[in-house]
Order: structure tokens, then sequence, then C-alpha cells
């Protein structure tokens, strides 16, 4: 729901202003942010404990990925599906290194 509030809003945003310049950074850090904080939050419900991952690094990881090569209104208009996203993760996870097993938890 709130995914689509912002898809909604930037698109109207994109609409009414163009894209580029200092809107269209500032978009691109909204949208950053948003795809951080989801990742975060789906991937913080789903690790088991015991695992050590920086989550938050991978998810920042994976959004740089989700996001490279792509403009504003190429994120609006068509936003990564959730097995997309889920590579990015993975890809970040390899390039990161191991996750890390805590045997005591």
């Amino acid at each position: 729901m709130k995914r689509m509030m912002t898809i909604a809003l930037l698109s109207v945003t994109l609409a009414g202003c163009g894209e580029g310049g200092a809107l269209n950074d500032t978009v691109q850090i909204s949208v950053r942010e948003s795809l951080v904080v989801t990742c975060t939050t789906a991937a913080g419900e789903q690790i088991p404990e015991g695992i050590d991952v920086d989550i938050g690094t991978v998810c920042a990881c994976a959004a740089d990925k989700v996001m490279d090569g792509q403009s504003v209104s190429d994120l609006v208009t068509n936003p990564p599906s959730p097995t997309e996203a889920m590579s990015k993760v993975q890809a970040c996870l390899q390039e990161l290194g191991p996750v890390k097993i805590d045997a005591a938890a």
C-alpha cells in the first residue's frame, strides 16, 4: 500500500515537473531510501536467529543495483518485481562475503 502511494506520488510529481535537476536527485534519494527500508524490514522478518549479516549494507547494495542505469521515470513506470529484487539481494550477499553463523544463538 505504501509503495503504491509512493509510486502514485512520484508519477504525479514527474508528470507535473518533468525529470531532471534537483527534483530528480531528490526523488532518486527518496526511492533509494524507500527500497532500503522495505528490504530491511522484509529481510529482518526472515533472517533466523544466529545468522549474522549486516542487512542494512546488503539492502543498500541491492537498492543501488536496482537503480543502476534506471531513470526515475523507469523506476516509477516499471518498478522491480520481487524476483528481480531478490536476485539483487542475492548478488549483494555473494559480493559482501559469506554470512556468519553464531553457534551460541
